[in-house]
């Protein structure tokens, strides 16, 4: 008898996967939206008819990757995703000095196309708000120049780190602004970096990094996406 050509061998997938999968199929096909709670754990074993001890380890896999929120005495319920549990988990060995690199190309992805959605679709609000983070970090630059207090540098790298997570937010790409969020700790160690080498070649140049955050700025304003590409690229590299 010849082999169903259409068939999907599945015997290699455990059936606690087999369960979180159909599970999860349910919910981003809309049967069961943000908030509803799932049918227990009786019946979801009559539904797929397998036992109680499957369906809970499914179940625990899913509130472990934050698909579902579980509750004692109350049941599972659906929850409004987020990659937060999952990257949390892992960013810490992303940390080390030999990946300063991979965390600015990082940066540089997610950034570079933020800002260009930001300069289409940013509201006149939103770019008041992010005139508001750019003013912030003018003033804290100013104080840690005239300053150089470990506080002073803290709170320049954190409203540098602000301005930069405000673009990402009004690109309104949800996914990148919950990975930048994410990898927030690596960030801020990229943005630790470039500050000292900033003020190091400062020195020796007629370079104003300080206008570079204006510019780019006024380049979203501007709707001008090439200028918006050319400044991210000298802000991350310089």
């Amino acid at each position: 008898m010849q082999e169903n050509q259409n068939s999907q061998k599945i015997e290699r997938i455990s059936v606690v996967d087999q369960i979180g999968d159909a599970l999860k199929q349910q919910i981003l096909n809309g049967n069961w939206k943000a908030g509803d709670k799932l049918p227990s754990e009786t019946e979801i074993a009559k539904m797929y008819g397998v036992n109680r001890l499957s369906v809970r380890m499914a179940l625990q896999k899913l509130s472990t990757l934050g698909v579902i929120d579980t509750r004692v005495g109350e049941g599972s319920f659906v929850r409004n995703f987020s990659i937060y549990p999952v990257l949390n988990e892992i960013v810490d060995f992303y940390a080390s000095e030999d990946r300063i690199d991979d965390i600015r190309e990082m940066r540089r992805i997610i950034e570079k196309e933020s800002a260009v959605k930001a300069a289409s679709l940013a509201t006149s609000e939103e770019l008041n708000v992010l005139k508001q983070y750019l003013d912030n970090y003018r003033q804290m630059f100013d104080k840690s120049n005239l300053d150089d207090t470990d506080e002073n540098f803290c709170q320049l790298v954190n409203a540098d780190f602000d301005f930069h997570s405000q673009i990402v937010h009004i690109s309104h790409n949800r996914l990148f602004e919950e990975i930048y969020f994410m990898i927030q700790k690596l960030v801020t160690k990229h943005i630790v970096s470039l500050i000292n080498r900033r003020r190091y070649f400062e020195k020796n140049s007629n370079i104003d990094y300080e206008k570079m955050h204006e510019r780019l700025y006024t380049s979203i304003c501007m709707h001008d996406e090439e200028a918006v590409r050319r400044t991210i690229d000298v802000l991350l590299y310089m």
